[in-house]
């Protein structure tokens, strides 16, 4: 059984340390795995609040170059990366390729998890003539964050909302939305995160977050609401009556959406998405 040496790490109490794991969709030999852990082995820890991406190998093709590479993250929550932006750089610090990856397939890092993942980099996203690329080489892989985002909200609660609830649920509320991804500087986001079937249609609860530096309100909220096979079951505007969400701050809403107007008869709701209607 494979029993991957483990180098030592220094001990700071601020760096922490991740457990490296491997996608359901890469089926990796012992010997390849062997190469991502003693990779992951040889890295620092990370500081709190941290993403990370280490490159591990590079192959030269006709058509560019592949790498393989060690994605972790020290956040208190599961990330799911969405589209990433990737750099490439020589050992001299010069860039060598960069491209946009949409990483939906890579699926959602736990907190302190590292996961190694391969990127193509095709020959038209290369700043360099090829030649220049050999196979093995030494290299360096960033992030380019294209955006600041907010990661932390507070919750806000109109006064009917805080006489109903109890501390418990208040709590539980907190937490919720402290678990939810970051978005981007100066947006809007909807995040549905439970749905509940009744006789007579569905209740979704979700948070609307503010991450503008002024306060947002909203008059009406058009939505498309799909089932785990990926069907539209039903498209409802609700109306919202001047609903006010105070800068970075997250407002909870319950919407009902009745069955009557479903689209889809005896929906699959083992998993579901909810979106807002584009114009």
């Amino acid at each position: 059984m494979f029993k991957p040496n483990k180098a030592p790490q220094p001990k700071l109490s601020n760096r922490l340390k991740t457990i490296l794991e491997f996608s359901d969709l890469w089926n990796l030999n012992e010997q390849e795995r062997y190469v991502f852990q003693s990779a992951h082995n040889k890295l620092k820890g990370l500081e709190p609040n941290q993403l990370n991406v280490h490159g591990v190998n590079l192959y030269k093709t006709s058509d560019g170059f592949i790498i393989t590479a060690i994605i972790r993250q020290s956040l208190k929550k599961n990330l799911a990366l969405g589209d990433i932006r990737l750099i490439v750089r020589d050992t001299e610090g010069k860039d060598i390729a960069k491209k946009d990856f949409n990483m939906e397939h890579y699926g959602e890092l736990a907190s302190l998890r590292a996961r190694p993942w391969m990127f193509e980099f095709d020959n038209d996203s290369l700043f360099v003539p090829q030649d220049e690329i050999t196979d093995q080489m030494e290299f360096v892989v960033v992030f380019e964050y294209q955006q600041k985002s907010v990661s932390h909200f507070t919750l806000q609660l109109d006064e009917k909302w805080s006489q109903d609830l109890t501390h418990d649920q208040k709590e539980s509320l907190t937490k919720t939305l402290d678990s939810l991804n970051p978005i981007a500087v100066n947006d809007m986001s909807i995040s549905a995160y439970n749905l509940e079937e009744q006789a007579n249609g569905v209740t979704i609860d979700a948070f609307i977050r503010n991450s503008f530096d002024k306060e947002v309100t909203l008059n009406n909220l058009p939505v498309q609401l799909f089932d785990a096979a990926g069907s539209l079951v039903a498209q409802y505007e609700f109306s919202l009556e001047q609903f006010t969400i105070i800068s970075n701050h997250g407002r909870p809403v319950s919407l009902f959406i009745p069955k009557e107007i479903f689209k889809k008869v005896n929906p699959d709701w083992s998993s579901w998405k909810m979106e807002v209607k584009p114009n």
